[in-house]
């Protein structure tokens, strides 16, 4: 892997970024599992001539809207409100996982767990938890809605010259469309970075450009600068977060059972007169020849 020098990276030293904005940024890509609860989005995407993506779902939408309620419930509708996907039996039983004899199956949700705040409340340091929700429909929304992977679970170590997952070659703070604050930031791989899905990576082969929403650490907007992916971005507008969502939104409609008080009625056609005149006679014990 390339080798980086700080020297050709930052040649001048008042072009580095802020030490304090790199950390904050950081923190925040750690702390979305303790920000929110429910989300409401918009995702959309666009090519190198900012033309709209469509989907690969029915009717090719270029704009999906995706309910999230942790820890595991999630719907996707389309541009017309119809349902592409929902999860099912989000209540059932854990059961069979508990008795699977894995650490995995008994890692808890982080919400139940307490991590390692910094002095502005976001996370310096995660516990290990069960934090993928593995009924996701896109890999890649995992990272969206997670983007630990720019920063890894915990600092690095002080004295390595890049400890850090990723390296920040900008970041500032700035207000997005829709009056939300945000921290963006060109992010480029370093020697320890691993993506949460391995053929979902946040970060492209080049400079990605990462907008961090500051209020739930969710990435709402990537686009890749270079290398492979040029150009491609990926936008997700927060609409609502921690609204009530009841099961309902998530889980499949179940039949009725029939109120037989209002059975319809169901006409019978006339009989042909032939087939009449033969069952009227049968009925009286006469051939009907």
């Amino acid at each position: 892997m390339t080798e980086h020098d700080g020297e050709l990276v930052f040649p001048h030293s008042e072009q580095a970024p802020s030490k304090e904005l790199m950390g904050k940024f950081r923190r925040l890509a750690r702390s979305s599992p303790w920000l929110w609860d429910s989300v409401q989005l918009d995702v959309s995407a666009t090519d190198t001539d900012n033309q709209a993506l469509a989907f690969d779902a029915a009717d090719s939408p270029t704009r999906l809207t995706v309910l999230i309620r942790r820890p595991d419930a999630i719907r996707v509708e389309d541009e017309r409100g119809a349902v592409l996907f929902r999860t099912e039996h989000i209540n059932d039983s854990k059961d069979a996982s508990f008795v699977a004899a894995t650490r995995k199956s008994w890692l808890l949700p982080p919400q139940l767990l307490a991590p390692v705040y910094g002095d502005d409340g976001l996370v310096t340091r995660r516990p290990e938890a069960a934090y993928r929700n593995e009924l996701m429909p896109v890999g890649l929304w995992s990272a969206f809605l997670d983007p630990v992977e720019l920063a890894g679970f915990v600092p690095g170590p002080a004295d390595l010259p890049f400890p850090h997952p990723t390296m920040i070659h900008s970041v500032h703070e700035l207000t997005d469309e829709s009056g939300r604050p945000c921290l963006e930031a060109e992010v480029s791989r370093g020697h320890s970075y691993v993506p949460v899905i391995s053929d979902a990576p946040l970060l492209g082969m080049g400079m990605t450009r990462i907008r961090l929403d500051l209020a739930t650490g969710i990435c709402v907007v990537r686009q890749v600068l270079d290398a492979e992916g040029h150009g491609i971005e990926h936008r997700v507008s927060i609409t609502a977060v921690d609204q009530y969502m009841i099961d309902g939104l998530f889980t499949q409609e179940e039949a009725s059972l029939s109120d037989m008080r209002l059975a319809p009625l169901w006409p019978i056609p006339p009989l042909a007169s032939s087939a009449a005149t033969h069952v009227a006679a049968r009925h009286r014990g006469a051939s009907a020849g």
